[in-house]
């Protein structure tokens, strides 16, 4: 048996996901934790449910066995003396590693952030991550004035040449993360990137969605093409209305996330455009997270 742990926000936890039904494929036991990754990450928790999907859950039980985590006593002498003698993997970069693909009896604790990982299966993956039945789900949920916000935007953005800018910041300018994130996103890479669509795609108008609202809408006062996507009025899942009006733009311009690269996978326009940064984080080797169907601006 197969154990994913399920961690990190939304597009996080759409490549892991991926990484299940691939595994699934190959006729290998696959099931997800969809607890242990959340313990010490307060601020995020399991979120698939809504695309309407569901996966197998790996028991106490299993993860005990497989973890070497057992609360007895002489297993806790045990692993004193001997130490743990768990059955998992820590990704050890961001390069694609087929031999994951080859193992089994193991727990694989990673994000897996490319599409090689899920190559074989990509229907499989559009169809599970659909954002129509998306839209149609959160509608269920929300009122009768949240539902009205996004079908006003959703018009707007299917009827002409848009193009999404995902900006994020928040934790990205935290110090702590200063060093993987720093430098890569700036505003000469955003004021490039809109230049290349506006030559590409004249006329085109410009849609963004950020964490960090205020700041936004200092930085394109003085552009006439360019506006701030607000979803506040979902509450819990402005996540969600975001992402699907992000991925229904007929272009998309990328932050280094995994969650504007998902909204540009599930993009449906088949003359699309989506621009990354070259860079995607410090320090590491990201090759295989570029898709072909991306284009890197440089800055």
């Amino acid at each position: 048996m197969i154990v994913i742990q399920l961690a990190g926000g939304l597009g996080n936890q759409m490549f892991q996901y991926a990484l299940y039904l691939q595994l699934k494929s190959l006729g290998k036991t696959v099931k997800i934790d969809d607890q242990a990754g959340f313990v010490q990450d307060e601020q995020r928790e399991a979120m698939l449910g809504l695309f309407g999907i569901d996966y197998e859950r790996a028991t106490p039980e299993e993860l005990t066995k497989m973890l070497d985590s057992s609360p007895q006593l002489w297993h806790k002498v045990r692993r004193k003396l001997c130490g743990r003698k768990k059955k998992s993997y820590l990704e050890e970069d961001r390069r694609f590693q087929p031999k994951i693909l080859e193992w089994d009896d193991i727990y694989l604790d990673g994000y897996w952030q490319t599409e090689k990982y899920f190559a074989d299966v990509t229907g499989k993956v559009r169809e599970a991550f659909d954002l129509d039945r998306l839209l149609a789900h959160m509608e269920q949920i929300a009122g009768e004035n949240p539902r009205a916000v996004i079908g006003r935007w959703y018009d707007k953005i299917t009827a002409i040449e848009s193009v999404s800018v995902h900006i994020r910041r928040g934790d990205y300018l935290l110090p702590k993360n200063e060093t993987l994130y720093g430098g890569i996103c700036t505003e000469s890479y955003y004021e490039k990137a809109m230049e290349r669509m506006r030559q590409k795609y004249p006329g085109c108008r410009f849609y963004l969605f950020t964490n960090d609202k205020e700041w936004a809408k200092r930085w394109i006062a003085d552009l006439a093409d360019a506006e701030i996507v607000d979803m506040e009025c979902f509450g819990a899942l402005r996540d969600y209305a975001e992402f699907a009006l992000m991925g229904g733009c007929r272009h998309n311009i990328l932050a280094n996330s995994s969650f504007s690269w998902w909204a540009s996978y599930l993009n449906k326009n088949p003359e699309k455009t989506v621009l990354a940064p070259e860079q995607w984080l410090n320090g590491w080797d990201c090759t295989d997270i570029y898709r072909d169907d991306m284009e890197k601006v440089h800055v």
